[in-house]
């Protein structure tokens, strides 16, 4: 299977964490993205332009994170990080949501203080983004015992958008009046699928 994806992008790093916690990493060949025009974008096969995607043998072509996270832990018979009881799969997936909308957030405000022109930058979309990410970072803080002792989708993408601010707005301290959310992070990041694909 041909994984494209990128070392500092998030959503690929949720993939290859679900990936090393099914066991699977050595299944992907990894190829990079083609950066030379990133307005066109970086992924020529992904009609979207984006990574992460994943092409399988058969020539099938998937994208999305949440996709190909779901895709990989279907193919493994190690114990799912997708729950199948209803009520429980629709909580862990709105976990997802929040992790992933908060690191979606986050990605639009690095993109959008470092690669768009700076007459295109909008200082008052940056602030109503950092909202967003200062919201969900609360909500995670008053949820934590929900999915503080659980290894799963969702937690995994919440452990990669706190990765994440602290890859690219560790000035900006996210820790600060979280004690629990940052309790349980340091713990979550030793995991080794964690260890393993911190951003250079």
């Amino acid at each position: 299977m041909k994984y494209c994806s990128s070392p500092t992008s998030p959503f690929g790093r949720k993939v290859m964490v679900t990936a090393l916690e099914k066991g699977l990493a050595d299944k992907l060949e990894m190829i990079s993205p083609d950066t030379s025009d990133v307005f066109k974008g970086i992924n020529p096969k992904n009609p979207l332009g984006k990574i992460p995607s994943l092409e399988l043998d058969n020539g099938d072509l998937l994208f999305d994170s949440i996709v190909i996270a779901e895709y990989l832990d279907g193919i493994s018979d190690s114990p799912s990080l997708f729950p199948t009881e209803v009520t429980e799969r629709a909580r862990v997936m709105t976990l997802h949501a929040l992790a992933n909308g908060m690191t979606d957030a986050a990605f639009s405000r690095r993109w959008g203080a470092t690669m768009l022109p700076e007459n295109e930058r909008s200082p008052s979309w940056d602030a109503r983004l950092k909202i967003a990410v200062d919201k969900s970072l609360d909500q995670l803080e008053a949820q934590i015992d929900a999915f503080k002792d659980t290894v799963n989708i969702g937690s995994i993408a919440a452990a990669v958008a706190l990765g994440y601010l602290d890859f690219r707005f560790d000035h900006e301290n996210w820790r600060e009046g979280r004690p629990n959310l940052t309790a349980w992070y340091k713990e979550f990041s030793a995991r080794p699928s964690m260890q393993a694909t911190i951003p250079a």
